[in-house]
This record gives structure tokens, sequence and C-alpha cells, in this order.
């Protein structure tokens, strides 16, 4: 959701280098971004004297802050970096040079992309909200032809963000039937047992989950059709890379967190008690079963077109 506004900030900076500095799990995502030109993959990024010499190595003349966080002031702060950009919150506003005032909520701009492009456009850059490209390699799944479905039935935030494993395997099971579809199974190494559960009811798979580097997980996103998940990282990562991408939403809400891209859809089902942010329902989880398999086996056919 970063991804405009780092672009527009290279585009205000021209010819001079733009570093992002990331924890080393999603770095590989910055170096497929044309507009960065050098990635610090952040080997410790928990511990504060590490992320400090790391960043003290550069020599950087300013840093943009994308987190609320002091933690983040601080780093820059300690690594001696002259100018200190970021909102005006989390008690930080002292380490900060450039303590930006956060923006007032407005019904128009609620994605989260928006809160980080005005951050950039406040110290004068451009306000172009459009995802951009991505450097990608074309690949294939060795040996097939036919249609790809990557599945990442996975979400890191909690349950409440996880439609039920037995409607991604309906899902799957008809393209399979339908389209003679290829099912690979992506995730991170938290979301092994929901891959497990998914593996039982459907074992002619081809089960990833937390066996790939980030750069093999990218790879087996572009391989695919079509991606079906969660609210997650997963969805960010394939709508980014301009997969077509369908997203089942259940505890959060799409008007701030969907995916961006032109070939992605958001599927949700309102009701009364959403959007409960709720890492577990505490009830009866009505958002994610009113979300049917055939639902999405519909939504899927319109990407898929």
């Amino acid at each position: 959701m970063a991804l405009p506004a780092v672009r527009n900030l290279k585009t205000m900076l021209m010819e001079t280098p733009l570093t992002v500095a990331a924890p080393e799990k999603i770095a590989g995502l910055w170096r497929k971004c044309p507009f960065v030109d050098q990635v610090i993959a952040l080997q410790q990024p928990r511990s504060l004297p590490a992320t400090v010499a790391e960043l003290r190595e550069g020599k950087f003349g300013s840093a943009v802050l994308l987190p609320n966080s002091l933690r983040s002031a601080a780093e820059a702060w300690q690594a001696g970096i002259p100018q200190r950009i970021g909102y005006a919150r989390g008690g930080r506003s002292l380490l900060l040079t450039n303590a930006i005032p956060a923006p007032a909520r407005n019904p128009a701009r609620m994605h989260q992309r928006y809160y980080y492009l005005d951050l950039v456009t406040a110290i004068g850059g451009p306000s172009d909200a459009s995802l951009p490209k991505l450097r990608k390699e074309p690949t294939v799944v060795a040996g097939y032809r036919g249609l790809v479905l990557a599945v990442c039935p996975g979400a890191e935030y909690g349950p409440a963000k996880r439609w039920p494993v037995e409607n991604f395997v309906a899902v799957a099971k008809h393209f399979m039937a339908s389209r003679k579809a290829k099912i690979v199974l992506l995730g991170a190494p938290s979301d092994v047992a929901v891959a497990e559960e998914f593996a039982k009811l459907l074992p002619d798979i081809d089960n990833r989950v937390g066996k790939t580097t980030l750069t093999q997980f990218i790879a087996a996103l572009v391989s695919a059709r079509l991606v079906l998940c969660n609210d997650s990282g997963a969805m960010h990562l394939a709508s980014a890379l301009g997969v077509p991408t369908l997203a089942v939403f259940g505890s959060t809400e799409p008007q701030l967190t969907g995916p961006m891209g032109a070939r992605s859809r958001a599927l949700r089902h309102h009701v009364p008690c959403s959007p409960c942010f709720l890492r577990e329902c505490p009830i009866d989880f009505r958002c994610m079963k009113s979300i049917t398999p055939q639902m999405a086996i519909a939504a899927a056919e319109e990407l898929l077109r």
C-alpha cells in the first residue's frame, strides 16, 4: 500500500538516490521496484542498535518515515540522519525535524494508500495514486500449460480474516473439474497448519506453504492465472504484480485495505458488526460464512474472462 507514495517520492527526488530500509523478509519486494535505487535489508529489525548501525552506514541526508511508531523516529534520530520527516503521531514529534500533521479523515480517501501519499504530498511530492508496475520475470509452472490457481488460505492477523478452509477447497475442486486447474498452495510458515488442513481435504495439490523464499513466492504468484486469498500480504503482493486477485474479506474493510490492482476484486458480505477488526470472531462468524464458494466461483470466472 506504500508503493504509490514511494514511487512519488522518487519522482520528486529525480536523480537523487532513493533507498528503502525494510526487514529482510520483505526486502525482496522492494528490489522489484524500478524506482528504488537501493534496498537495505535489515537483518535484525527488532534490534534497535543493529538497525541504527545499518542506517548510520548509509550517511543519509533525509529519512521519510512511513510507520507511525516512536521506534522508527528513534532509529533515524540515533543514526544521525539530519532531516527526519513523518507524521506527528506516537509522541515522537521532538525526534522529527519535519513533523507533519496527520491528514483529516476524508471519506473519499479512506484507503491506507492515501495516508502514505499525503505524507509525500505534504513535502512537495506528486499525488499520483496509481499502483506502479513492478519488475517481474515471466514464469510458468514446469510442464503445465493449463490454468494455475494459487490459493493463499492464511492470514497472519488471525482467524477472523480467514475464510473457512472447506470453502477454499470447494473453489479449488470446481476449477480442477471445469478447467483442469493445477492448485498451488502458498503462504508463510505461520500458515502451515491451515495448509495442512487444506491438503487433508484435497491431497492432489502442490503445497508450498512455508517452503519458499519471498523471491520464489513472487515467481509462483506470477505463474498463476488467478490468486484466491484472504485480506493478507499475499493479496497485496499478487495485486501489485498485476495477477488477477480475488480476496475474501471478513473482519476488515476493503475500503481501507483492499487490493489496489486493476485486475483485483474484494469479495465481502456486510453484516451489522462488520468491520470489527478483531483477531477472532466472538459470535457466529457470519461475515465470512455468508460468502459461499458459489459466490467466489462466480467472481473468479469474471476475473478469468
